[in-house]
């Protein structure tokens, strides 16, 4: 794997205070696979916090991939679809701590994709979910959609 210098705030459509992770630690390309770091900064619960710092993880692997293949500059917004094998194995982020959460792409077709995604703490994982995401080609119009 290989370290990036990409801010998170460029490879996301959140603005603080809802970017959750941190850092790029690292990014294989011929596995399409993202490893971000975060401090945890609440006392949040598991399975409230988990499957979003897994979503933006793999947004933040989208959103490298897109930049690489030269299809966006933009961070474009996305909607988590939802998680299958969901395990977590811990009650509550620790404050202060620096926990690791990778995602590899299984399957990307522009619009939806699928990622294996893990939480680790000390190299051990602590959480894990394949969890799937939509992202359509024009959100505007997606969103104007939804409020029929």
């Amino acid at each position: 794997m290989q370290a990036l210098s990409y801010r998170i705030e460029d490879l996301l459509p959140h603005r603080p205070p809802m970017v959750l992770i941190d850092e790029i630690v690292s990014f294989d390309r011929e596995t399409e696979t993202l490893v971000a770091a975060f401090e945890a900064r609440r006392d949040w619960s598991e399975s409230i916090a988990a499957i979003e710092f897994m979503a933006q993880t793999a947004a933040a692997l989208v959103g490298i991939v897109d930049r690489e293949q030269g299809l966006s500059v933009a961070a474009k917004p996305g909607f988590l679809l939802g998680s299958r094998r969901m395990d977590l194995r811990f009650d509550r982020f620790e404050i202060g701590k620096r926990y690791h959460v990778r995602a590899t792409c299984l399957f990307n077709d522009v619009q939806t994709a699928s990622f294996e995604c893990a939480i680790e703490d000390d190299g051990q994982v602590i959480a894990s979910a394949t969890i799937s995401a939509y992202r359509p080609d024009d959100i505007e119009s997606f969103m104007e959609e939804q409020r029929l």
